[in-house]
């Protein structure tokens, strides 16, 4: 099993987690390594990327399909992963309260969490620190529930280090 480490470079903390505490501990700016190997430093889109994923996996494997305000917000996200002019802030935002009213609404498993996150992180780019991390580890810790067919810690830490040595 992977052994993962995030480093603070401004305040030089290490913290030596599992795959099971990683996503759940994400922080904008952090150094990630991986068995001693450097994967990356982990920015705001990285961060709102892979709520997405989460979002995305989580949405796949559902049994029901989701809300259309969720499917709209993760669409809102993944343009504006594709250009951040594209989409605004305003937009995101709306898109993230609808994403959470059609939570109170009717439960669509933890993608409506991942997506309404999603969301958020992607609409606070001037304050991307607090939210996106929030949002990343809101939609870890939901896309991790322990019912069946959720996305399980390792496949979430699989990803984020391959999506770090991509480069995206």
């Amino acid at each position: 099993m992977a052994q993962y480490t995030l480093v603070d470079p401004a305040t030089g903390k290490q913290w030596n987690l599992p795959a099971a505490e990683l996503t759940e501990s994400l922080q904008m700016n952090c150094i990630l390594f991986r068995d001693g190997e450097h994967l990356g430093i982990i920015t705001h889109r990285d961060l709102v990327a892979f709520t997405r994923w989460c979002a995305s996996e989580t949405m796949a494997q559902a049994k029901e399909p989701p809300n259309h305000r969720v499917t709209h917000a993760l669409s809102l996200v993944i343009r504006w992963l594709e250009d951040e002019k594209s989409v605004s802030s305003d937009e995101l935002q709306v898109a993230a309260h609808a994403a959470w009213a059609a939570d109170a609404a009717a439960w669509a498993a933890h993608a409506v969490w991942a997506a309404a996150h999603a969301a958020e992180a992607a609409a606070h780019a001037a304050e991307a620190a607090a939210h996106a991390a929030e949002a990343a580890a809101w939609a870890a810790a939901g896309a991790a529930a322990h019912d069946a067919g959720y996305i399980s810690y390792e496949a979430q830490a699989q990803w984020l280090a391959e999506h770090l040595q991509s480069g995206k």
